[in-house]
């Protein structure tokens, strides 16, 4: 069993109270967490090192709240290294709240500015960036992680939910990186940290709605009165983040999205347990599978921003007629021209994902099927075409069997891949297939099963042109988001090593001159360090180097999005 997890602050805590001599060795020393064997009795655990020295812990609901709560038997304790190794290896608790419906009243610091404590939190958050920036992935160890995690403890007290989310995330990259985890994404990271630094900035400085800046602890839930709903389908959900489930999107009169989600910690395995669980809204009886091919009647109900349905006991709900994809108010969702699809799903790319309303990254494509196309399904739709990728073993084994029926007439419901130019993750499917009644209306492609017997057909359909493949986004900007990378992995030192002279050359000839400067500027700020009277360099505290990496990610995500975008678009013929 692993070491029991942890609080944020606690990390930092139990790191500060250790010599500098033994805090230089806690990364190397981590991997020996695996020789341990830890048991856990009530809220309590323990761990028999040697002979002689035992490390216990008091948990509060399964997690180390406090530092005084981690005790060695050792001579040296508590300034021993077993603490240190103990807290650094375990994984982060983020002790988030279960979401509650509020009443629908303004909320009452909504319209206050920042508070000097809210600022001064910020501040630490930023500081704790730019460590992490100068030391890169690779060389933010366990004290880089612990300063970053109670800057992250410090801006949870002061109710800075949105930035303390996003610092836990970033911590958790930073443990995949240095114990060599597959998983571990230096985009994503990049991302994550150009995402916290602005979020600091426009707190620390005041810009920005304050409520927006801060976020909140708790999933707000607000009535919404009653809906009549009908199930347009369920997808499965495996995340990266370690958990997993279903998401069920249904459609009220107006043609507007709701979900319905059912996720728990847990891998692919839960996702089948949690389509045939049973919906938690209201008592209709209905499992989410069943809710994605049925109707709803909702009285009472709540929702929050994102339009995802609440469960509080005062909601009810009973199941109802069903409508299929071809019938109103779901038919609707396929009238939208392709074009405008895609420019409101990149839109919703650009928020926030706690502020993304379900359903806005969602495409509703019609086409002809033409075959496979790599690890694809292309369809052809209305004068071009459109390639469905499948999420998971059983969607792709549904989208090869599709594949095989050239001449089929679907429809589809995807999510828009925006560095893919005509291609999208497709959800689930129907048209001219001879489903069984336990199928009824569509395909859960992430879900069911396919035969080759419900894509069969009459052997007479006609076959449309087929085009050419689509090409990916460029990326006129590599040279500038190569750095911002390398950066985010390596450090500091990994840009001031290398010239950028002929990258800057090579943009501005090309006419990105923007571009060309702000790596100009990059290069400039990471070897602007000052040295003392003896040559050696001084430690720089400074926001010239973080602003300036800062500014090339902002640009280089942003024109990105914009290349990506217009890429999309002309794919999809818009004109």
């Amino acid at each position: 069993m692993s070491v029991p997890p942890v609080f944020p602050a606690v990390v930092a805590d139990v790191l500060d109270a250790l010599p500098p001599r033994l805090r230089k060795r806690v990364d190397a020393s981590i991997g020996r967490v695996a020789e341990w064997t830890v048991t856990v009795a009530a809220d309590t655990a323990r761990a028999e090192l040697d002979a002689d020295t035992a490390l216990t812990w008091t948990l509060r609901e399964g997690v180390l709240t406090t530092a005084d709560d981690l005790v060695c038997s050792c001579l040296i304790a508590p300034k021993c290294l077993h603490r240190g190794i103990a807290v650094a290896a375990a994984d982060v608790a983020e002790g988030t709240p279960e979401p509650v419906a509020v009443p629908d009243e303004p909320v009452a610091d909504a319209v206050e500015p920042t508070s000097d404590a809210e600022r001064a939190a910020a501040v630490a958050l930023w500081d704790a960036c730019a460590t992490v920036l100068r030391a890169g992935a690779t060389g933010s160890g366990a004290v880089v992680r612990a300063e970053l995690l109670r800057a992250v403890h410090t801006a949870r007290v002061t109710g800075l939910h949105r930035a303390a989310a996003n610092g836990l995330r970033i911590a958790a990259t930073l443990a995949a990186a240095r114990a060599g985890d597959s998983s571990f994404d230096r985009e994503a990271l990049t991302a994550e940290l150009v995402e916290l630094m602005l979020l600091c900035h426009d707190l620390r400085t005041g810009t920005g709605p304050p409520a927006e800046l801060r976020g909140t602890a708790r999933r707000e839930y607000r009535p919404i009165g009653s809906l009549r709903l009908y199930g347009l389908c369920t997808a499965a959900v495996v995340a990266a983040s370690g958990y997993a489930g279903v998401v069920t999107y249904l459609v009220d009169d107006g043609g507007v999205l709701w979900t319905v989600p059912a996720i728990m910690p847990g891998g692919v395995e839960g996702v089948a347990a949690a389509a045939s669980g049973p919906v938690a809204i209201g008592e209709s009886g209905l499992s989410q599978r069943e809710l994605g091919r049925a109707g709803l009647l909702l009285s009472g109900g709540t929702a929050s921003p994102d339009r995802r349905l609440g469960a509080g006991k005062a909601v009810r709900a009973v199941a109802a007629s069903p409508a299929s994809w071809d019938e109103p108010p779901l038919a609707g969702l396929w009238a939208q021209p392709l074009p405008d699809q895609v420019t409101r799903a990149f839109h919703a790319h650009a928020e926030p994902e706690s502020q993304r309303p379900a359903g806005a990254d969602l495409l509703f494509v019609t086409g002809t099927v033409l075959g496979a196309a790599g690890d694809a399904l292309r369809l052809a739709t209305d004068g071009t075409h459109v390639d469905l990728v499948g999420d998971g073993d059983r969607a792709r084994e549904n989208l090869r069997v599709l594949a095989n029926a050239p001449g089929l007439r679907i429809r589809a419901v995807a999510r828009l891949l925006p560095d893919r130019p005509g291609t999208a993750v497709a959800l689930a499917v129907a048209g001219d297939l001879d489903l069984p009644a336990d199928l009824s209306h569509h395909v859960d492609l992430g879900l069911d099963r396919l035969q080759r017997s419900h894509v069969a057909g009459d052997g007479t359909r006609e076959l449309p042109a087929r085009p050419e493949p689509a090409d990916r986004v460029p990326r006129p900007a590599r040279p500038l988001e190569n750095v911002v990378h390398r950066i985010a992995l390596g450090g500091r030192a990994v840009a001031a090593v290398a010239s950028a002279q002929r990258e800057v050359a090579a943009l501005t000839r090309d006419g990105l001159t923007t571009t060309a400067d702000l790596l100009a500027g990059l290069a400039d700020a990471s070897r602007d360090r000052g040295r003392d009277a003896f040559g050696r360099v001084v430690r720089d505290e400074g926001d010239d180097f973080p602003l300036a990496w800062l500014r090339a990610g902002l640009h280089v995500r942003e024109f990105t999005r914009a290349a990506a975008r217009h890429a999309w678009l002309t794919e999809v013929g818009a004109n």
